[in-house]
């Protein structure tokens, strides 16, 4: 019996379908955009918002199509004295507006700059994501080369411990010489943990933004590094960072055209009509149906003077929004402008950093080899290594602190240039 089930498990094993892992995502920093443009929830949201704008212009054209208006009812009613009665009543009304002060074309100009105003809002949404997740990127990949020197680390420090080791059995050091590199060893695993934690958490918040699934795996071809040639990227025109106050200019576009619709109140509107109506008894006290009916064709010239009052007031008040928008406008172009200067300024200076913490290495590994040859002739004690070997860490983490500023750096000017 035992060895039927046995067979039966093997069999079992053997049939059932095989897990197939998912591929995981290669993920770069170039292929972030089409990323987020492709599936970021926020941007998305901003590109439907756009459309719901657009569908929303061509109202001049719909202002002059008639409307129509049918209406019937079956009624049971008396009359003073007269005997209950039961009649129909129904009839039709199409209206058609002519003319309506200009203010239909102005409704129509307000909508089209709507669409324009949601188009910047789009850009802007997709700069502002497209920054969290260059941002967090450039985090996730300092942790993770950061997480690669620890290991590197806690490989040195073991050969250093193996090597004080060999001098204590040999009778040169007593214990105590272990202990430096014991103490440092519980260090180096106590911030891998850490790391470790950190990588996780950035990881979900980038498949967050890039609108991955969660637990999909990401790959990182990518090294953290600098590019010499930056400053190319980062050249830019006044077109380039428009769309940062475009929205406002639109706004007060859009407020100057109110007030000129306000200031129409004032104008005439004409409507054309026609109508048929069958009434019953109830509203004609004719007998015959014939005699209740009702056709009739005109024009209609209104003007309402009680809105006309409040418009000027309206208008005003539209007027003075629109000046506070422009200038609004004008002063967030000259900050931006002010910005981009300043910041592309300290990329420079975080560039030439980046090489002179490449020669800071190249000095601490020269350090940290005569420090352990002296070591290993009995010049320099533990201390020593170790602190030759945490100057040669602080050094290599140093330079990927940098590389991450100029890349965080450099995100935050490209999102203000909209690149």
């Amino acid at each position: 019996m035992k060895r039927l089930f046995l067979k039966l498990s093997i069999l079992a094993q053997v049939l059932a379908p095989t897990q197939v892992l998912a591929e995981p995502v290669s993920i770069t920093s170039e292929a972030l955009r089409s990323l987020l443009d492709a599936k970021n929830i926020r941007v998305s949201s901003a590109k439907l918002s756009q459309e719901a704008a657009q569908e929303r212009e061509g109202s001049l054209g719909r202002s002059f199509l008639p409307s129509l208006e049918l209406h019937g009812a079956q009624e049971s009613f008396k009359v003073g004295n007269e005997e209950q009665k039961s009649q129909p009543t129904y009839g039709a009304e199409i209206k058609a507006n002519l003319y309506n002060g200009g203010k239909d074309q102005i409704e129509s100009d307000i909508r089209r700059l709507e669409t324009t105003k949601r188009s910047s809002q789009s850009k802007k949404i997709l700069a502002e994501e497209l920054e969290k997740a260059r941002t967090t990127y450039w985090e996730l990949r300092y942790l993770q080369e950061k997480m690669l020197l620890l290991k590197d680390t806690l490989a040195v420090n073991q050969q250093n411990l193996n090597a004080a080791l060999r001098r204590i059995k040999s009778g040169v050091a007593t214990d105590s010489d272990r202990f430096e590199f014991e103490m440092k060893d519980v260090d180096l695993k106590r911030e891998l943990a850490e790391l470790e934690v950190q990588i996780q958490n950035n990881t979900r918040i980038l498949t967050l933004l890039l609108g991955l699934s969660e637990g999909t795996v990401l790959s990182f071809p990518e090294k953290l590094s600098h590019d010499h040639d930056y400053e190319v990227s980062l050249k830019y025109t006044d077109k380039d960072h428009e769309f940062q106050y475009k929205e406002t200019q639109i706004q007060a576009e859009q407020d100057t055209l109110a007030a000129k619709s306000q200031h129409r109140e004032w104008w005439p509107k004409l409507d054309a009509y026609a109508s048929y109506n069958q009434f019953n008894e109830r509203e004609e006290d004719r007998i015959d149906a014939s005699d209740r009916t009702e056709s009739v064709v005109g024009l209609r010239l209104s003007i309402s003077l009680p809105n006309g009052f409040e418009s000027r007031r309206e208008a005003a008040a539209k007027l003075k929004e629109s000046q506070a928008s422009q200038a609004l406008s004008i002063f967030a172009k000259q900050e931006i402008e002010a910005n981009l200067k300043g910041e592309i300024a300290e990329l420079r200076v975080m560039h030439d950093q980046a090489h002179e913490a490449e020669e800071n290495i190249l000095r601490s590994e020269r350090y940290y080899k005569l420090t352990q040859s002296e070591y290993a002739r009995g010049v320099k004690n533990s201390p020593d290594v170790l602190g030759a070997s945490e100057k040669l860490f602080d050094m290599k983490n140093k330079r990927l602190e940098i590389l991450k500023k100029f890349q965080v750096a450099k995100a935050h000017v490209l999102l203000k240039i909209g690149k």
